[in-house]
């Protein structure tokens, strides 16, 4: 049988600041999180500047990671631009010169 918890429950759980452990550990026993997953599930704002993942865009948390996984079709390239704080055209140059690298490399040439 499927057990539900009552709507009120649902509600107190939802609105409730998450403990220090949750917020490290995440609420899953026996598996190690992610900082991402954690910053998902309790919609919290990463503070980790020396993360490689780090990025300074609060509607994201602050995380590709997060924003990758919440933008399942992609992003345009004026919107990466925003969210690094660079310009369009500088994001449109790292784009070209990433192709052209895969294209020397061989990812394109069809068989």
């Amino acid at each position: 049988m499927f057990y539900r918890k009552p709507p009120e429950v649902q509600q107190r759980d939802l609105e409730r600041e998450p403990t220090e452990f949750e917020t490290q550990y995440a609420s899953k026993p026996g598996v190690e999180p992610t900082c991402f997953e954690v910053h998902e599930t309790w919609r919290l704002e990463c503070d980790q500047t020396k993360c490689r993942n780090w990025m300074n865009y609060g509607e994201d948390l602050n995380c590709a990671v997060v924003c990758a996984r919440k933008h399942e079709n992609g992003l345009s390239l004026r919107e990466v631009a925003d969210r690094m704080g660079v310009s369009f055209p500088r994001i449109s140059q790292i784009e070209h010169t990433a192709f052209k690298k895969l294209k020397g490399a061989g990812v394109f040439d069809e068989e």
